[in-house]
This record gives structure tokens, C-alpha cells and sequence, in this order.
């Protein structure tokens, strides 16, 4: 009988560890697969931002920067419900690579271009002044003093 009750003693003493770890593995998963859902919307965003600027017709622009404003604000909604919850919170500032992508795009000829085609078409004018105003750059807002 003790030595049933010494092994059931070790058992549970050895399991505690184990069991505290659980959770701190499954919360490192989970952040681990949250900061690669943050890399891939800023990666996606890049490509999306490119492709709109680079596009071949006002209308084939015009649909993408519409449906990047509605795509990548839903996307951004549901991050930012899941980063809220995390704590510590989640570095979401977007990666060197965004913003590389970002300034190799505004620089180039297509941006000068494309401020001219926005001059000519107010359809494209909007549709570029709303996903600018959505700033989908931003995860998370930075608080108003």
C-alpha cells in the first residue's frame, strides 16, 4: 500500500510541471501563429497595393483598391480583435519588408502615373482617397491623448 501511495505521490508531483507547460506551449503556438497572420496581411496588402498601382486600366484599379478597402479592413478587424486579447501584446508594426515594398511602389513611375490617371478619373480619385483614408497600414490605432 505505500508503495502505491508513493507512486501515485510521484506521479502527480512529476505531472504538475507538465500540465503547467500545456498551456504556455499552446499560448506560444497560438502567438507564434498569430505574429505569421500579421506578416502575410502586411505581405498580402503589399501585393494587393502593387497590383493596383501597376494595374493596366482605370477600372482594373478602381475594383482593386475597392475591394482592398473592404478584404484587408475585415481582415484588420479580426486581427485586431485577436490582438487585443493577447497579452503581452503583440508587436504589430509592419515589417522592413512592407515597408520597403510600400516605398518602392510610391516611388516609382506608376505612382506618378497613377496620380495623373486619379486627376483624369474621379472614380479612381475616390476610390484611391478612401484606401488611403483606411490606413490599413495601422493593426492596431495609436491612442488619442
Amino acid at each position: 500500500m505505500k508503495l502505491l501511495a508513493l507512486v501515485v505521490f510521484a506521479l502527480l508531483a512529476w505531472s504538475r510541471p507538465v500540465a503547467a507547460q500545456a498551456p504556455a506551449a499552446a499560448l506560444a503556438a497560438y502567438r507564434a501563429s498569430l505574429e505569421a497572420r500579421v506578416q502575410q496581411y502586411y505581405a498580402d496588402l503589399a501585393r494587393r497595393l502593387r497590383e493596383a498601382y501597376f494595374a493596366s486600366s482605370d477600372g482594373r484599379a478602381i475594383a482593386l483598391l475597392s475591394t482592398a478597402v473592404d478584404e484587408f479592413g475585415a481582415r484588420r478587424r479580426a486581427l485586431r480583435q485577436e490582438l487585443g486579447q493577447l497579452r503581452p501584446p503583440l508587436a504589430t508594426a509592419p515589417d522592413a519588408d512592407w515597408t520597403r515594398e510600400q516605398q518602392a511602389v510610391l516611388s516609382s513611375p506608376a505612382a506618378v502615373k497613377m496620380a495623373e490617371r486619379a486627376a483624369r478619373n474621379p472614380a479612381l480619385e475616390t476610390a484611391l482617397n478612401r484606401f488611403n483614408a483606411a490606413q490599413l497600414e495601422v493593426l492596431v490605432p495609436t491612442e488619442q491623448p
